[in-house]
């Protein structure tokens, strides 16, 4: 039985990082399997340096490239690759890039939205199962609220979330823990809504060492049909807002800490996210 064939049982398991970010086991070139995260913001599928060494991958010789990573741009190695084994598909890619390894997390590597282009994306953590289909313009079928985007950067989602009667874009992005909005945002959130809190908290934001923060506590959080009380949103102006020209404006970057609460699909054809009916209202307190 080939690599795929012992993966099939845990193929749609989703196991999440110390940063609460979901990995699913992966093949690549053949081996494995290796958890790799599943990260919507991210523009292309990656491996970690530590999976080059355990299995022997050799970049390709004098190339490289300049790729967008969280903390801005970076020109690093090429390396071939076959296929990728991911959620159950075969996904065929001719090559990819190794980037250096996050501390603390047991990731091999990355699956961005290169590899998810076509695709509708599944996920629900609190099954602790993800799945990865085909779109088609019906969507996920009855008992799911839709919420329509559009593409930015290299194939991420945006959307409008409201706030105390304040529209503002975000990323959809699984690859972060924590819902991140920028100074510009918080400003602007804070004269427009009514019972704004801030408070000081320790986050890790985009797989960086631990950290203080200031966070705003707003009492709506409105994705859609869906209204998220109490909603924590960190404050930082991280690389990727500069990168996506929201360096001066209102900016969210949407992480695991809401999407998690309930099942959820973002669909990268029609690009829309999906969020399960169940739960209509919900609240986050999430903290570390």
């Amino acid at each position: 039985m080939g690599a795929a064939g012992q993966l099939e049982d845990d193929a749609h398991l989703i196991m999440p990082d110390r940063f609460d970010r979901p990995m699913v086991n992966t093949i690549v070139n053949g081996l494995g399997p290796y958890p790799f995260i599943i990260d919507t913001g991210a523009s292309k599928s990656v491996i970690y340096r530590g999976l080059t060494a355990l299995t022997g991958m050799a970049a390709i010789p004098n190339r490289s490239r300049r790729i967008i990573t969280a903390t801005g741009y970076k020109r690093v190695l090429v390396y071939p690759v076959t296929d990728f084994y991911v959620l159950g598909r075969t996904l065929k890619v001719e090559e990819t890039v190794a980037l250096p390894d996050i501390i603390g997390s047991d990731a091999k590597g990355l699956i961005g939205v290169d590899m998810l282009a076509g695709h509708t994306l599944y996920m629900d953590l609190k099954s602790g199962a993800a799945n990865l289909e085909l779109s088609t313009d019906d969507g996920p079928g009855e008992g799911w609220v839709m919420v329509q985007g559009r593409p930015v950067a290299y194939g991420s989602l945006a959307l409008e979330v409201n706030i105390g009667g304040l529209d503002v874009p975000v990323i959809v992005d699984t690859g972060a823990s924590d819902t991140v909005i920028n100074t510009a945002g918080s400003e602007a959130v804070a004269r427009s809504a009514e019972g704004i809190r801030r408070e000081t908290i320790r986050a890790s934001i985009s797989g960086g060492r631990e950290m203080i923060f200031t966070a705003l506590r707003v009492p709506e959080f409105n994705v859609g049909a869906f209204q998220h009380q109490n909603m924590r949103l960190v404050v930082s102006d991280v690389p990727v807002f500069t990168l996506l020209g929201a360096k001066d404006v209102p900016a969210i970057i949407l992480g695991m800490d809401l999407l998690g609460e309930q099942p959820f699909a973002i669909d990268f054809k029609n690009w829309r996210l999906y969020l399960k009916q169940a739960s209509v209202t919900s609240s986050t307190t999430h903290a570390r």
